[in-house]
Formats: C-alpha cells, structure tokens, sequence
C-alpha cells in the first residue's frame, strides 16, 4: 500500500466490509523513500526492487494467509515487472499484463497482486456525485461525472500527468484535501456501488474472498 490516502480507504471502505465476509486485512504502508538521515516516509513508489523487497518481507512470516498490494498503475515505477513491454491499448489488459508479470516474479501462491487503474482517485471521480455534496459544490459533480462518461468509466481515466485522476480532481476543485475527502466520498458512495463502475477493483475482491 503506498500511503495515507490508502490507508484511509482500506480503513474506512475495504476493512469493514471484507471482514464482514470473512477476510481481514492488516495495511502494510510501503517505505520507499528515504532522505538521508532521516526516517522513511511513507507512499511514493520509487522502485520495484523496495517493494518487492517489502513483499518478500511479508511472505516470510509463515502465519500469513494471504499478500496482496493496492498500487497505483499512474507512477508504477518504470522498472516495474511487465511495464516495459505492458501492451498498448485496452487498460485492463495493460494492468493484467503488469499483475501476471509481478505474481511471476514473486512467484508465491500466497501472493496476489493488485494495481488500481490508473489510481485511487479514479475510485473518488466514481463518487462524484458524494464528493460534490460532501464540499457543497453541486456543479463539480456535474463536471467530474461528464469526465468519466466521456473516458468510458471512471478506470479508464487516462493516466497523463495533467489529466490523472488526481489531477482532475485538483483542477475542478483546487481546495480538495485527497487523504480526507477522497475517502470519505468513497465511503459516502459504498463499496458494492463502486465495484459496479470498477470491473477491476470488482474482481482483485472477488479473489482475494475466494483465493488462498
């Protein structure tokens, strides 16, 4: 997991409801960057080699069940398994294409890799309409809803470096604080409602309730 945006999301939308099926998570925020001589801080993906050093971590101590990763393909470091040749196209082949590479390179059964298309925020413009009445700000749901219509779905908003869902979402509304407001308008929408719109969210939680 990259960060406290993420944390926030797992916490308040994918905690409660997985462990309501059966499935409990304990958030691992990834320490990628590190000044020097200061501590590490957390999110900010720099290379694979530290997260998959952190994953391999994790996968040593035998009394865990199950890895999983909650990434964003927006900023996926470059020497990402998979990135370099991912295919052009159709996103969800694209993404698929990296997780396959990943789960080979781990090569653990336990291990189940997950990249969100293209990040976090694309689950926020899902909840525009929660996130317009969370600020008061009815005409930025309009706006953001028009966004995703016009991508296709709120996973096909592209991952350029000014028009990321991130990015987005800090032009329409310049005071959007992302690690309160994106979650809690995701919270607001609900998970089964946002599975509806992310075929690729939908099913990294199908497996991961059915895997293992």
């Amino acid at each position: 997991m990259e960060g406290s945006t993420e944390e926030r999301v797992v916490a308040q939308v994918l905690q409660p409801w997985l462990s309501g099926r059966g499935v409990w998570l304990t958030p691992v925020a990834l320490k990628t960057r590190k000044a020097a001589g200061q501590p590490h801080h957390r999110g900010g993906v720099s290379k694979w080699s530290r997260i998959e050093a952190e994953i391999r971590a994790l996968l040593r101590n035998s009394a865990v069940d199950r890895v999983t990763t909650l990434l964003d393909f927006y900023g996926l470091p470059s020497d990402t398994p998979g990135r370099r040749g991912v295919p052009s196209g159709d996103a969800y082949a694209r993404v698929s294409h990296v997780e396959k590479a990943v789960a080979e390179v781990v090569d653990d059964a336990r291990f189940l890799p997950f990249i969100v298309l293209h990040e976090t925020e694309a689950w926020v413009l899902a909840a525009a309409r929660e996130l317009a009445e969370l600020l008061d700000a009815p005409k930025l749901g309009i706006e953001l809803e028009s966004q995703v219509r016009a991508a296709g779905g709120p996973e096909l908003v592209n991952d350029g470096p000014d028009t990321a869902p991130s990015k987005r979402l800090l032009t329409a509304y310049p005071g959007y604080r992302k690690v309160v407001d994106g979650p809690d308008a995701i919270e607001l929408l609900g998970l089964d409602a946002l599975r509806a719109v992310c075929p690729h969210l939908d099913h990294w939680l199908d497996r991961l309730m059915t895997s293992g």
